[in-house]
């Protein structure tokens, strides 16, 4: 079976410098909006590429008839409330069905997670405290942001990506102090 041929994509693109909040920037042309402090993108504008980079955060790939955005997912971005914000934002731009795609962050077996934070994620998330494979009390990150993408009304969610303190092939800053990240990119192909 031939490998699929995913178009090359187009420059200049539109890399967000991720601080942990709510800011989505709308994006109408190619590279607009590019170094700014902002945790989503999104665009109705084909050729215009989004980019998130994430090393234990949830990179989400929201995806619409006619627009996409990106959402770099982090706990404090969770409670914040980006996830809500970027949906909102894809919907004023496509109103059809939109679909999550979550690719590799950090799972609960390896996000050790306690303290006063946990207690509050767990209640405004509606999410229950999760466990390591080690034992000691975790958060369920991917878990938070599907709940969250699921209180905005997405249609499908899509996790089938792995851990990234697990997998080696990708980079975890919990689990081995790595700076380098993972990028994500989404962009609408012109018809």
């Amino acid at each position: 079976m031939p490998a699929a041929v995913v178009p090359e994509a187009p420059r200049p693109w539109t890399w967000l410098r991720q601080v942990h909040r709510t800011r989505v920037v709308v994006v109408s042309q190619p590279g607009e909006h590019a170094g700014a402090e902002a945790d989503a993108a999104v665009t109705g504008t084909p050729g215009c590429v989004l980019v998130i980079r994430t090393a234990d955060c949830v990179p989400i790939v929201l995806v619409g008839d006619r627009a996409v955005g990106v959402v770099h997912a982090g706990w404090k971005g969770l409670v914040a409330g980006v996830i809500r914000q970027a949906v909102a934002a894809i919907r004023d731009l496509d109103e059809g069905p939109i679909a999550a795609h979550l690719g590799p962050c950090i799972r609960p077996g390896c996000y050790e997670f306690d303290g006063p934070e946990l207690n509050v994620l767990t209640a405004q998330l509606g999410v229950q405290a999760a466990t390591t494979t080690w034992g000691t009390r975790a958060f369920d990150l991917p878990g938070a942001a599907a709940s969250e993408l699921r209180a905005a009304a997405v249609e499908r969610i899509f996790d089938e990506a792995g851990c990234t303190a697990c997998d080696e092939r990708s980079y975890s800053h919990r689990a081995r102090g790595e700076v380098e990240r993972i990028a994500t990119l989404a962009w609408l192909v012109a018809p």
